[in-house]
């Protein structure tokens, strides 16, 4: 059946009753409460009696602030050996608001068992009440034999474990406990490279040596940003500047010599300590720096006491920049150097030793005590008499002559070389008003003068470099995202003319010749000195103790080498020419090899003209 539809019916609208202007006044009213009462509100919370309350709880529940590091620069040797280089480790965090009491019990023991670590300590540590001193996040620490505080640390097979506990629900519940990525440093090369390299600590800082120096470099550009909590947030991990890449001039094969070297010394002479340094005289490029006693630079933590040591852990730790030492009859090279070159004296001229000459009161004399006679300058550094050298710079040169030329040795001055912990050693002058007209006399022979190895090499480096002081280096290669900066050698001063140079290397080769047969290297002729310290303390000069020391370079006719041995009071015999100088030899023997440098009749079958 079909029913019958009203047309008009269907499209009539239906009319809505109006509202009353009761109720919209009603409303806006409401309205304008709620908004005035927000205002307020907002106001208290700003600026009211408990505005810092407010706002320390805001903050405490957006989430926490994270530092986030770059990647640590790789230092390689000049062939590409990688001596520094980074690995996963992970500090253990503890997120407090998210632990339970099962929570707790369980993270102790775990650990306990995991690291071998006192369940009481950790327990204290998780016990205490945090969150009333106003922090939501702990690092857990251990305790060392000295009672002192480290984080706990642990490597990717631990951090392996404890992700897999606290992703298994069947696990021990580990909830709050957190692995935060934590800086730490490899060194492949280990104990042979420690103390020119240096170390980074739990921290990623940088000390001493290359880590110490270049630590801004190679650690980049951290960054710090807030890691919300709730609600999670899903963001990309932000990336912040790698530190550059350091390629040094070290060869680690000459650096296994030299190390080898100085360990065979330091155990057949008995001394307390030694260093090497091998330098390229041409452009100041350290080729090899060894050191005893070893740096293990993953065992760093005793150095840091004090934020990185004290004058006398600097001095352990970075001896070759920091040692400080009297030079001995080493130092008679720079101050025959500083006569041929003022022209006050010339290697043929006769000096009448008597075997003793008094300067400012004080009597100087022979290391043996006897007199030599009439002796060539030559003569005078072959025996390598104090009588002779404080007769040359106390009476020839003179105290303005002589502390001009030891100024532009850079004695008592920093050499800028880029290791951290460098000291500048210790020269009085007539300025200073310690300085007596004495000093003038024992300076002369390498007494009263306190310098560094790196110091004394770079001085003398001048010598074997034709008179141009080159500052020495460590750096050879400074790789970065911009691209690579190869570090230009430095020329420091010139103290001598060229002529004087070769005329004291001459000296110096035949003096060696004639003096010990212990430097000898078949097939070069190598020019060098000896030394023989004494060992100053707290009433003046020990009689037992002496600092062996030997400094050579060669081959002369070019010098591609210049070597420095010193042996602190060596048991077996206090003369530089009977354990210094063997030293020298068993490395250059093997240095001409590593170097492919030819003996002397080679290159002199090879010059033109030949």
């Amino acid at each position: 059946m079909v029913h019958a539809v009203d047309a008009e019916s269907t499209s009539a609208p239906v009319a809505l009753p109006a509202p009353s202007k009761r109720r919209i006044a009603t409303i806006l009213i409401g309205m304008g409460i709620v908004g005035f009462g927000l205002l307020v509100q907002l106001v208290r919370v700003q600026f009211g009696p408990y505005a810092p309350v407010f706002d320390y709880l805001s903050r405490a529940s957006l989430g926490r602030v994270e530092r986030i590091i770059p990647d640590r620069g790789l230092i390689y040797d000049r062939d590409g050996v990688v001596l520094a280089a980074n690995s996963s480790r992970y500090y253990l965090e503890v997120e407090i608001r998210q632990l339970s009491d099962r929570s707790r019990e369980q993270i102790e023991t775990v650990l306990s068992k995991l690291l071998v670590l006192p369940l009481e300590d950790l327990h204290d540590q998780l016990a205490r009440d945090w969150v009333a001193q106003g922090q939501y996040r702990i690092r857990l620490t251990r305790q060392d034999e000295n009672q002192r505080r480290w984080p706990i640390i642990v490597d990717g097979t631990v951090a392996d474990v404890l992700s897999g506990f606290l992703q298994d629900p069947n696990a021990p519940d580990l909830t709050g406990l957190s692995l935060e990525p934590a800086p730490h440093r490899v060194y492949p090369s280990g104990t042979m490279t420690g103390h020119l390299i240096g170390f980074v600590n739990q921290e990623g800082r940088g000390f001493f040596g290359v880590e110490g120096y270049y630590d801004e470099w190679l650690s980049g550009k951290p960054l710090t940003i807030e890691r919300s909590l709730i609600p999670p947030e899903a963001r990309l991990e932000p990336d912040p500047p790698a530190g550059v890449n350091l390629v040094l001039t070290i060869d680690l094969d000459i650096q296994q010599v030299t190390d080898t070297a100085l360990r065979e010394a330091i155990d057949s002479s008995k001394a307390e300590s030694g260093q090497v340094i091998v330098m390229d005289p041409r452009n100041g490029e350290i080729l090899a720096m060894a050191a005893w006693p070893i740096l293990d630079p993953t065992t760093y933590e005793t150095w840091l006491e004090s934020d990185g040591g004290g004058e006398d852990d600097r001095s352990v730790i970075a001896p070759a920049v920091a040692g400080q030492f009297e030079p001995g009859s080493t130092f008679k090279v720079l101050v025959m150097a500083a006569a041929l070159d003022a022209g006050v004296v010339t290697p043929d001229e006769i000096f009448l030793d008597t075997g003793t000459i008094e300067i400012g009161g004080h009597v100087i004399r022979n290391w043996n005590g006897g007199a030599w006679g009439p002796q060539t300058m030559l003569g005078c550094l072959q025996h390598s008499l104090n009588v002779c050298l404080a007769w040359v710079g106390a009476k020839e040169l003179g105290a303005s002559s002589l502390y001009s030329y030891l100024n532009s040795f850079g004695i008592g001055q920093l050499t800028g070389i880029d290791l951290a912990g460098e000291v500048a050693g210790q020269l009085r002058t007539p300025r200073d008003p310690r300085w007596t007209e004495s000093d003038l006399g024992t300076n002369s022979f390498g007494q009263g003068v306190s310098t560094t190895p790196i110091q004394l090499l770079a001085a003398i480096g001048a010598i074997a470099n034709g008179g141009a002081m080159v500052q020495p280096h460590i750096v050879r290669e400074v790789v970065g995202p911009q691209g690579v900066y190869w570090p230009q050698p430095v020329v420091l001063n010139r103290p001598v003319r060229p002529e004087t140079a070769a005329v004291l290397t001459e000296m110096l080769a035949t003096s060696l010749e004639l003096e010990t047969a212990f430097a000898h290297v078949e097939g070069y002729r190598i020019a060098g000195k000896t030394g023989t310290a004494q060992v100053p303390g707290e009433f003046g000069y020990d009689p037992r103790w002496t600092i062996a020391s030997f400094v050579g370079w060669g081959p002369v006719a070019d010098p591609r080498f210049l070597v420095f041995v010193r042996l602190d009071k060596p048991q077996s015999s206090p003369w530089g020419s009977v354990v210094a100088a063997p030293v020298f030899q068993e490395i250059v023997e093997r240095l001409v090899v590593l170097l492919e440098i030819p003996p002397d009749s080679v290159q002199a079958a090879m010059a033109p003209g030949e």
